[in-house]
């Protein structure tokens, strides 16, 4: 039975990808705290030109939402649907109108609704229910997400909850399993398991291998046994992941173009998946910040703007090596010229290839003087202690009291720094 719920994971994951434009466009999203604690977003799939929910049960008021919008910004009436003035309750089998930003939706007297379609149109701004019941009839799971949340570019985790739908004379199982699967910054299929008991049956899957700048869409299925019958329940929500800074500012050859950028690249053997590094060559007063997108000449500086930029607070700011300096989010720009000049440069600097870390867990950055080496040296025998630890480039331990001669075995292609000195591994 596994393999099939594998196989069915990874079709319908490959199906959404397909027609990631359309799916998770629009959610409902619960204005009632408990229900919301309890059940967060359901979103919708595009599906023969409707968008379609399949909710087990809904028994709080609620309004429906675009991806797009935003709570931190004014303006955003026209990504929220909710029912229009003069709009009855809904209940099974009914139909409303809808509007920007409408009324909270409520449910009839009975107060909840079991196993209907939701089918809605923002184009005729309606919300159909087909089918559906007052009372609950039969027992079965129902897989909510609580929050769907990107942490880096690479990094994000799924909070949900399950909930056991049952008739009033019903036991309930002892043990259920969520299984999530999706596709990694690979290609590859992966795949995560849990198992909640007792009264607190929700958890989060933490994802550290998911693809930049991509809707990342997770599949999760629960399933549990009572009385020899298998029940089971799926949810799908994306992990909207943005795209991977690019270290901008006075790099030997391209001082302040914007239409230049180094890559930085994943420092996997940092458990979270959080921290990223680059090699920069750099010049002049070494002032330096991140953008994440580049323009298409060295002057277009809009398209630069027109994303994330990640820059100290102050104008100019001075970093000490291997010190954690903190960054600030500058939010998107349409003005032509940079949105902010704030930059940081090395403490003392000297022009000349650099390693510079920057850290989502933390918000902030490191520099440290220097290239990555062609190749690890065999130290001296009569010089070099039996065992060392090895850190990373802003000085987090990864190894303690290792062999000095195998320090570095088996870690990913990264500049670390072992016994006092850089090494780089290739």
């Amino acid at each position: 039975m596994r393999k099939i719920y594998l196989l069915l994971a990874i079709v319908v994951i490959s199906a959404l990808s397909l027609c990631a434009q359309s799916d998770f466009d629009y959610y409902i999203d619960f204005d009632n705290s408990t229900q919301k604690a309890l059940s967060g977003r359901i979103y919708f799939r595009y599906s023969d030109g409707a968008y379609i929910a399949s909710p087990k049960k809904i028994d709080s008021s609620f309004k429906i939402y675009n991806l797009k919008y935003d709570f931190t910004k004014s303006g955003q009436d026209d990504y929220i649907f909710g029912a229009a003035d003069g709009q009855s309750p809904i209940t099974p089998d009914s139909e409303i109108n809808l509007g920007n930003p409408g009324n909270e939706i409520t449910i009839g007297d009975t107060g909840a609704i079991y196993d209907a379609t939701f089918i809605f149109d923002p184009t005729a701004k309606t919300l159909k229910i087909e089918g559906g019941s007052t009372v609950a009839t039969q027992r079965e799971l129902e897989l909510n997400i609580i929050s769907s949340t990107a942490t880096s570019p690479q990094t994000g985790e799924i909070t949900f909850a399950v909930d056991y739908i049952k008739p009033a004379t019903s036991a309930s199982p002892s043990e259920y399993t969520v299984m999530a699967t999706y596709t990694d910054k690979n290609g590859d299929s992966a795949m995560q398991q849990m198992t909640l008991s007792g009264q607190n049956l929700t958890g989060t899957f933490n994802f550290t291998d998911l693809k930049a700048n991509d809707l990342n869409p997770v599949l999760l299925e629960a399933s549990a046994r009572l009385y020899g019958q298998e029940l089971t329940d799926t949810a799908i929500a994306p992990v909207v992941t943005p795209s991977i800074p690019l270290l901008i500012g006075e790099i030997s050859g391209h001082q302040w173009q914007a239409d230049y950028g180094v890559e930085g690249e994943q420092f996997s053997e940092i458990a979270d998946g959080m921290t990223y590094y680059y090699s920069v060559s750099l010049t002049g007063t070494g002032k330096f910040n991140f953008a994440t997108s580049l323009g298409s000449s060295a002057t277009d500086w809009a398209t630069v703007n027109h994303s994330l930029r990640y820059a100290p607070s102050e104008a100019l700011v001075a970093a000490p090596e291997k010190t954690w300096m903190p960054y600030t989010t500058y939010p998107a720009s349409d003005i032509a010229t940079p949105f902010t000049s704030n930059s940081w440069y090395p403490a003392n600097f000297v022009p000349g290839p650099y390693i510079v870390e920057l850290d989502y867990s933390t918000h902030s950055i490191a520099v440290v003087k220097g290239s990555i080496p062609t190749g690890v040296t065999a130290p001296e025998t009569d010089s070099t202690p039996s065992t060392t630890d090895v850190y990373s480039i802003s000085g987090i331990m990864l190894r303690h009291n290792v062999a000095a001669d195998n320090a570095v075995a088996g870690l990913p292609s990264g500049l670390y720094i072992v016994n006092g000195s850089k090494t780089a591994v290739r």
